[in-house]
């Protein structure tokens, strides 16, 4: 047999093909003899036993377009199935037929039974053509005899709407689909000729060769078409005709595409977690899992397949009726996702492990059951819990409880035991830093082993020795009765932690200062612990500073009276962090007059008010403020507080400036200079009424970055007053580096100024001496008429004190400037040295 090589045609064309036989024309005598059958007025014919046309009636011609179409071959004339067979007319378009087949002898008749409207219009052809177009597809037909190729209305407009050209150069798009059918069926042929010869009867059909053909076509653009051929043969089996139909599956094969990136995607995100996930078909068989999984239970995946859920329970469960174990909840339960919180689980080689499972039930696109499986080793879980409860409650050098596990230890002995009878003591090693620097660091950590195992040791009963940090141990003792008391315990903790110990070959010789409190030595409401055990180890600790005090491997015993003072300190420090974060605070001013009484500046002084024990002075809560870091934020709380009050004070003839005295808020600071510019420019106030007042000492040996930031603030107008001068470390030498325009003599000279002649001879000096490099004086605590007299007389420029007015509030403030001023003592004396500088 010829190779099969289709030709393109015309649509409807005619071609003829390998199976024509051109010798088979008809002779008169045959016509004749088949004119003799009967044909209804209906469109039919006759043909003979070679399927070649002998006879026709008018209806038949009529229909196929006034050709007589006798002497063709019927496979030319009908193409397509029986049912839905199309007749090639003369103008080669298609009519849409019924063919029912009449054997009559060597004949067959042919009855044509034509759609209501046999014409190919597009009326005729709507009900196909429209179903074309909704589904996207198109079908074509190849007549294997004929060699002609055929393609449906709805076939040519998708073409069309995707920019499909069906006949290039090469041939019709379809070519490749047609020649691989077309190979497939000459290689059947080939195989039943020689089976045929042997005379074993009718070969079977080979599975090659039947069924239907899939391919798909890709054309430019990134369509994507769906080709199904299958083969219309004769009732004797020979190939007729290949018909094809193509469909576009573009969105389809997106869609699939998407599906599969995303369930990769899954997948990839399921094998990456460590978390064990399993799924389970209808009949609760595992059909996958991950790697986590498959570590968790020892077995590899094909192991675990088809494996069933009961299976999986170390534990006997109880089995439904449906063979699944009750934990596995059907998909139509009200809550299809449910977690189980302790399920055991058998792995491969029988042993047991305690798992977390959340289980999510859902219907599989059968319909069937479908479960997801997420396991956590819930062992592992508590392994791990383990491990950072002891990395946050032990003391990596010497494994004993840290100060965290310590407290953990006391609150139980506090809870389930006797309070009263739980102590605490702590032992701090005296001057231990000359161990590290003397014999270095790992000597010095292999002392504090050796004291750990020590204690371990020879510890009573009842008793839990800790490290808290350091050089620092602590004991929890259960009975302090049984230990011999407070004292004796803490002696023989001290006795413990004493002697001389061998360290890298060397002597050294250690004591330790020891503290004890027990629940009974917490005052009640110290801080919010009152019988706990951060209570009880604070007040150890306490005791251990006392012990300090009084000397090397000194005991103390926590009482009242040494407690109280320690907690009410805790408790004002965290008030005050309170008042300052809420404003709670508040300033008063003392003013700072002229000989003449004119209001030449205020101090801020700042006071805090209580609202439940009342006004706090200074005097307690500063040295709190100085112990607790917080002098930094009292320093900014009140600069920023006395800059906006001061930029609403009356002018009464020229601007009253504000003092900020400052003990926290450093020029030495990096943002000392932000601070106070920030201050200024949020306040609306000049920068020439701020002054700023440091302390003597804290001008000391400035850093350049400091001189310059005071230096960058003078320039825009601040004035700085050296507070206290003379009282300090430095000689008045010092005062000529200091770029301040203001130098305070302090109160300690003015007391004495007009009745001790050593007080005279130093305020004198110190006021010669700023009025020489150009400085002003201001005199501090001035409360008599003949200390004003005095330094009046001395050339100082401005004065303070109770003499002219105590602090005033704000408002009283207010009035005073509106008044002028205030008064002064009379007097008419002129100061030596000339007229006093400026303030």
């Amino acid at each position: 047999m010829d190779e099969l090589e289709p030709r393109a045609g015309e649509r409807g064309g005619v071609a003829r093909g390998v199976f024509d036989d051109p010798t088979a024309a008809p002779t008169p005598g045959a016509r004749a003899a088949h004119s003799d059958v009967p044909l209804p007025p209906s469109p039919a014919l006759v043909c003979d036993a070679e399927g070649v046309v002998r006879h026709t009636n008018a209806a038949l011609r009529r229909l196929a377009g006034s050709a007589d179409p006798t002497g063709m071959r019927l496979p030319q004339l009908l193409v397509g199935p029986d049912s839905d067979a199309r007749l090639v007319r003369a103008d080669r378009r298609l009519a849409r037929v019924k063919v029912v087949r009449w054997p009559q002898g060597d004949n067959t008749v042919v009855l044509l039974t034509a759609f209501p409207d046999p014409t190919p219009s597009p009326v005729g052809e709507a009900p196909t053509l429209d179903l074309e177009r909704a589904t996207r597809s198109g079908t074509w037909t190849f007549d294997l005899q004929a060699g002609t190729l055929t393609r449906s209305e709805g076939l040519v407009e998708l073409y069309r709407a995707l920019g499909v050209r069906p006949d290039g150069p090469e041939g019709p798009v379809e070519g490749d689909q047609v020649e691989r059918v077309c190979r497939m069926l000459r290689r059947d042929c080939e195989q039943r000729v020689p089976e045929q010869s042997g005379g074993s009867g009718p070969a079977a059909e080979p599975a090659s060769a039947s069924g239907p053909h899939a391919s798909e076509i890709r054309p430019d653009g990134g369509a994507v078409l769906s080709c199904r051929t299958r083969v219309d043969r004769t009732p004797g089996g020979a190939p007729l005709r290949l018909i094809g139909t193509v469909q576009d599956v573009t969105d389809r094969r997106r869609a699939d595409s998407r599906a599969q990136r995303s369930g990769q995607r899954f997948a990839d995100l399921v094998a990456t977690i460590t978390t064990g996930v399993a799924m389970l078909d209808g009949r609760g068989r595992i059909v996958d899992a991950n790697p986590a999984l498959c570590t968790l239970l020892e077995a590899d995946l094909e192991t675990l397949r088809g494996v069933p859920a009961r299976s999986l329970s170390a534990d006997p469960q109880h089995v439904r009726a449906d063979g699944l174990p009750e934990w596995l909840r059907d998909p139509s339960d009200p809550e299809p996702t449910y977690r189980i919180e302790n399920l055991p689980l058998l792995r491969a080689d029988g042993t047991r492990v305690c798992c977390e499972v959340v289980v999510n039930a859902a219907p599989s696109d059968d319909g069937r059951p479908f479960w997801l499986l997420v396991i956590t080793d819930v062992d592992e879980r508590r392994r791990a819990a383990d491990l950072l409860h002891e990395a946050g409650t032990v003391d990596p050098l010497t494994r004993l409880p840290n100060r965290t596990g310590l407290l953990e230890i006391t609150d139980r002995l506090l809870d389930e035991g006797d309070p009263d009878r739980v102590a605490v003591v702590c032992g701090d090693i005296d001057d231990f830093a000359r161990v590290n620097t003397g014999l270095g660091h790992d000597a010095g950590d292999a002392l504090i082993v050796e004291l750990a195992g020590k204690l371990q040791r020879e510890l009573p009963v009842g008793c839990t020795a800790g490290r808290l940090a350091g050089d620092e141990f602590a004991v929890v003792c259960t009975d302090v009765t049984e230990a011999g008391g407070a004292r004796g315990l803490a002696g023989l903790v001290a006795e413990l932690l004493r002697g001389t110990v061998t360290v890298d070959g060397r002597p050294v010789t250690l004591t330790a200062s020891v503290g004890v409190a027990t629940r009974t030595a917490v005052p009640e409401g110290c801080h919010g612990h009152v019988t706990g055990a951060d209570g009880l180890l604070r007040s150890a600790e306490i005791a251990v500073g006392q012990a300090k005090e009084r000397g090397r491997g000194a005991i103390a015993v926590a009482d009242r009276d040494s407690i109280a003072p320690a907690c009410r300190q805790l408790e004002l420090e965290a008030e005050l962090r309170d008042a300052i974060a809420n404003d709670a605070l508040r300033l008063e001013y003392q003013p700072v007059v002229g000989p003449d009484g004119s209001v030449l500046s205020a101090e801020a002084l700042l006071r805090w008010s209580h609202p439940t024990r009342g006004e706090i002075s200074p005097g307690e809560f500063l040295p709190v403020a100085l112990r607790s870091g917080l002098q930094r934020e009292l320093d900014l709380w009140v600069l920023r507080t006395a800059a906006h009050e001061a930029a609403t004070w009356p002018r009464h003839g020229q601007r009253v400036a504000v003092a900020v005295n400052l003990a926290g808020l450093l020029p030495a600071d990096p943002g000392f200079l932000d601070d106070v510019a920030g201050a200024i420019a949020g306040s609306g106030l000049d920068w020439d009424q701020l002054v700023l007042e440091l302390v003597e000492t804290s001008l000391v040996a400035l850093p350049r970055p400091a001189l310059d930031a005071m230096g960058e603030l003078g320039r825009r107008g601040v004035r700085f007053a050296v507070d206290d001068f003379g009282t300090g470390y430095s000689s008045l030498a010092r005062l000529k580096e200091l770029p301040a325009q203001i130098v305070k003599v302090d109160r300690a000279f003015v007391t004495g100024v007009g009745t001790d002649p050593a007080d005279f001879a130093l305020a004198r000096a110190v006021v010669e001496v700023a009025r020489a490099m150009g400085r002003a004086t201001v005199a501090e605590g001035v409360e008599t008429a003949e200390q004003f007299h005095v330094l009046l007389q001395l050339g100082v420029n401005a004065f303070q004190g109770w003499l002219f007015a105590r602090s005033l509030r704000p408002e009283d403030l207010h009035r005073v400037l509106r008044g002028g001023g205030l008064p002064t003592p009379v007097t008419t004396a002129t100061p030596p040295g000339g007229t006093p500088g400026a303030y």
